[in-house]
């Protein structure tokens, strides 16, 4: 069970992810870890590519996606990046993850064929999602209830 946030140790927890998912090692611009009680990574949250205008994010980590995480990405994002938006590209097959992010306000912007693989099949494509600031900036600063912080 999630319970904690690593922040300030980037590479360990890129290497981590790396190792832990098998992925292909890539420069990050940051990370922050989620941890369990005991301080033992579970997830990974990687800020890539940032081009002064976009920020990309992958994140790793079963069952550890939270709208307390959700807000800690928003806020990097605005925050930390300064960014006017973020993207997200995962497999066509992650229709969860897909229907989660158009929820939270992300725009399908399009399909990446052999985005996984060297032949063109579902399995193979990505979806990239956007958001933009507008809706960075609901999700980061939304309460758990529901409203805006300062509203009632």
């Amino acid at each position: 069970m999630p319970c904690g946030l690593l922040v300030d140790d980037d590479q360990i927890v890129a290497k981590w992810a790396y190792s832990t998912f098998n992925i292909y090692e890539q420069p990050i611009n940051k990370a922050y870890g989620i941890v369990d009680t005991n301080g033992k990574l579970l997830g990974a949250i990687l800020f890539q590519n940032f081009n002064g205008v976009n920020i990309e994010l992958s994140y790793y980590g079963p069952r550890t996606l939270s709208s307390g995480i959700v807000r800690i990405i928003a806020r990097t994002v605005l925050g930390h990046f300064k960014a006017g938006r973020l993207t997200v590209v995962t497999s066509r097959r992650n229709k969860r993850l897909i229907r989660a992010l158009i929820k939270i306000g992300f725009r399908i912007e399009g399909v990446m064929r052999c985005f996984y693989g060297h032949t063109d099949n579902k399995k193979n494509t990505g979806v990239r999602l956007v958001a933009f600031k507008e809706q960075l900036s609901r999700v980061a600063y939304r309460t758990t209830s529901g409203q805006k912080n300062g509203t009632k």
